[in-house]
């Protein structure tokens, strides 16, 4: 009893010194209250369908929200959260942050944005083209597709392959890919606004439509203030130059989102194109940046699509003619364009797809998706996992000195392996624990001099992963 009541007179002195975690500072509970009122403001006033902000799914979200509010004790925890919060909202194209450049100022920055030689790429097996599209934002991603189209006509390629399985969307990107497989100018859809649902009780119809003039525009800008002042806001796509005429290959995954679904969509309508993936990610809103009080900045809808082709894409994706993991996609798509019968590259696919089922992470490929190669941006240089059995999976990556902040997932990025709390360093030649979820924090590497280094899975079952980076 007398080393009891010692221990109890040691705790509350400590307590007496030390703030107790739940209390929050009073100046972080009024500047956090202060922003979420004013983001419920703005969607209440700019959210494209104001019924949608009347329905359960919405108010139980908002609910969320408050408790976040409440309970968040720093400003990096309350936008991690509220993001994680919306990973799974009503609707998608929301995103909170802390203010680099004010709203006005991003909508320049879009339009000036130099994406990079990683936006496009072109590579070729035999004669068959194989385009791969990062982003659809960028200016000068559209002069890459038209280069690229250029090469594809000069070297005479008998089939080509979209790759869109790591493209997220952007901005208007997609139109020159999709023009330059078109004969003649199609309809591809029509954003709806607030003033539409203001004035209305259904989505528009083809009569609707029909007599709104086509948009045409390069600038987000513009996009942003049109879309909000005109009721529909039509898209139809005319030929570009030069015209490829040959077979084409579309690939998608869950990643594939908002503007890339837009593209995936509008190519469907061609016979000419097959569909091979996964479904789409169903993230297909117009957003526009507003800024807050306190150095924030939220993301938010502003219009809706509905595609002349399917509908309404948001909450939906677009669904492949050939739906298979993402991750064989390509070696479907490259047996078709070399002219294998359907039937036995099917055949060979099924077999890969019973291997990738047999293994521990039941059909999942995963890559290591860091600082060190753009976070996957470019497929054919992010590195991929093999099994290697046992419940091991290898991937071999040269790093040269540098620190790097990565975490290991599949292309669609529908979850990852991160770092646990307070265990984020990797230490090269020790294991280190993962923790599986969508979102999780960054695992960190230190490399001293450069080397060519082993990742190393040990997979005991999806949720107990162990990581270790080897030297060779």
């Amino acid at each position: 009893m007398k080393n009891l009541g010692l221990l109890t007179m040691v705790l509350l002195l400590c307590g007496c010194n030390t703030k107790p975690p739940s209390i929050k500072d009073p100046d972080l509970s009024k500047e956090l209250s202060v922003v979420t009122d004013s983001i419920l403001q703005l969607i209440t006033t700019y959210h494209y369908n104001p019924d949608e902000v009347q329905d359960t799914a919405y108010l139980d979200l908002k609910k969320q929200m408050m408790t976040l509010t409440n309970d968040a004790q720093s400003k990096e925890e309350f936008v991690e959260e509220f993001n994680a919060l919306w990973l799974n909202g009503p609707f998608s194209h929301v995103r909170l942050s802390k203010l680099e450049r004010r709203a006005e100022e991003m909508a320049n920055y879009i339009d000036s944005l130099i994406a990079g030689e990683e936006a496009v790429s072109l590579d070729w097996e035999d004669s068959t083209a194989i385009l791969s599209v990062n982003t659809m934002s960028g200016m000068d991603t559209k002069d890459r597709i038209f280069e690229a189209y250029k090469r594809i006509r000069d070297q005479q390629a008998s089939s080509l392959i979209i790759d869109l399985r790591n493209n997220t969307g952007g901005t208007f990107a997609g139109v020159p890919l999709i023009g330059h497989l078109l004969n003649d100018s199609i309809d591809a859809g029509v954003f709806v606004s607030r003033k539409w649902w203001n004035n209305n009780d259904r989505a528009p119809i083809v009569k609707d439509i029909e007599v709104v003039n086509p948009w045409l525009g390069w600038s987000i800008r513009s996009f942003w203030k049109d879309v909000q002042e005109q009721p529909l806001t039509r898209i139809k796509l005319g030929p570009y130059q030069p015209h490829f005429d040959g077979k084409v290959f579309v690939l998608t995954s869950i990643k594939t989102a908002s503007a890339a679904e837009f593209t995936v969509d509008a190519l469907a309508q061609l016979e000419k194109v097959t569909i091979i993936g996964e479904t789409t990610s169903g993230e297909m809103l117009s957003q526009k940046m507003f800024d807050l009080p306190y150095n924030y900045q939220i993301a938010l809808p502003i219009a809706e699509y509905y595609s002349f082709n399917g509908g309404r894409i948001e909450g939906e994706g677009v669904t492949p003619d050939m739906e298979i993991n993402q991750a064989l996609a390509l070696d479907l798509a490259t047996a078709l364009a070399n002219g294998t019968p359907k039937e036995e590259a099917l055949a060979k696919i099924e077999l890969e797809m019973e291997k990738l089922n047999n293994t521990p992470l039941k059909g999942e490929v995963l890559y290591v998706m860091g600082s060190m190669n753009n976070w996957g941006q470019n497929q054919k240089d992010t590195p991929q996992f093999t099994y290697k059995g046992d419940g091991i999976y290898e991937s071999t990556i040269i790093l040269k000195s540098g620190k790097y902040e990565f975490k290991i997932a599949p292309l669609g990025w529908k979850f990852d392996y991160g770092a646990r709390p307070k265990k984020d360093l990797v230490e090269i030649g020790a294991k280190t624990a993962l923790l599986r979820q969508a979102g999780s924090r960054n695992l960190r590497l230190h490399v001293k001099d450069e080397s060519e280094l082993i990742f190393s899975l040990q997979v005991k079952n999806p949720m107990e992963v162990e990581l270790s980076v080897l030297k060779k």
